[in-house]
């Protein structure tokens, strides 16, 4: 295959991908390949380009945003799909400059373009947020773990742009989400699993307050830690999907943390580790229990793994 054909097919696989996982929060019908011309010609123009300046945007999901009251919401989602991450921290760094500048420039002129003015319903702010998806495509065991995210830290961009928030998804984050969202969407069934709305501070509208949907936030993207809500009949369960590994300290906080969510909600809780074995942890979650005092409310908590294989949830 050809060096351009194979960057195609490479663009291509990795915008599939993404759109898989997209689906998989719930951004079922964002906007594929949208271009934005150019309102900012002389700042954004291109090295010995001749080409009139434009932004190619790979997805734009819009939404009206369940964690700020009255504001529609649109991320535009850039795709970057490579065969492996650069080497060093450095190369890391510089290559992850390189995609935000590109995108944080898209989103300087995303405004003035037709899809940044529909209107949606019931809003009256707006928030433009961006969203990296930086793949590495190769098939080797253990890459589809792999982290960059870490390497990043705080950077400063030299050039001059203006944007809000722009996160990014490496392999790791994308492997948590997919692991995490189809282990519930195959254990409780796809139309009982919802995402969980916690109080923001942002979104204290009683008149428009939506508790549990189907659109995962944009906010929850990078959290370590992902709140569901799980409804079959009457029954009602919060599930916490957790990015990290388990301890005893992290289940205690996360324990206190789902007494909060559910005061008015439901009473059973679920809290998924990656990594939790009950032959191994079954003590420390018991020890973890007892340090609260509500013995019904911890009675009703389960700890498992999303990650189960055939030694798993055998306790």
């Amino acid at each position: 295959m050809a060096g351009g054909e194979k960057a195609k097919s490479s663009g291509e696989y990795g915008e599939q991908i993404v759109k898989n996982i997209l689906e998989l929060m719930g951004w079922n019908n964002a906007n594929s390949g949208v271009t934005v011309p150019c309102v900012h010609k002389e700042k954004h123009k291109k090295e010995n380009s001749k080409e009139p300046q434009k932004h190619g945007i790979d997805y734009v999901y819009t939404y009206k945003s369940q964690l700020r009251d009255a504001t529609k919401q649109d991320v535009l989602v850039s795709v970057k799909c490579r065969d492996g991450y650069p080497a060093t921290d450095s190369g890391v760094k510089s290559k992850f400059k390189e995609f935000v500048l590109d995108l944080a420039y898209a989103m300087e002129c995303y405004p003035a373009c037709e899809l940044a003015k529909k209107k949606i319903p019931n809003t009256d702010k707006k928030v433009i947020s961006g969203l990296i998806f930086w793949i590495d495509r190769g098939s080797e065991d253990g890459r589809e773990n792999k982290s960059v995210i870490d390497k990043i830290g705080n950077f400063y961009m030299n050039q001059e742009c203006v944007y809000e928030t722009i996160a990014l998804v490496d392999n790791k984050r994308a492997q948590f989400l997919y692991q995490l969202l189809s282990y519930t969407r195959s254990k409780y069934g796809k139309e009982n699993v919802e995402f969980f709305y916690i109080d923001t501070g942002l979104n204290n509208s009683s008149i428009q307050r939506v508790y549990r949907g189907k659109e995962m936030p944009y906010e929850y993207v990078n959290s370590n830690v992902i709140p569901l809500a799980i409804s079959n009949g009457d029954e009602k369960r919060l599930f916490i999907g957790v990015a990290e590994s388990f301890c005893k300290e992290y289940l205690e906080r996360l324990i206190g943390l789902a007494q909060e969510l559910t005061s008015t909600w439901t009473a059973k809780v679920t809290i998924a580790f990656p990594d939790y074995n009950s032959f191994e942890h079954r003590e420390a979650v018991l020890m973890a229990k007892s340090s609260f005092e509500n013995a019904d409310f911890v009675n009703n908590i389960e700890v498992i793994t999303y990650k189960p294989d055939f030694r798993d949830e055998v306790i």
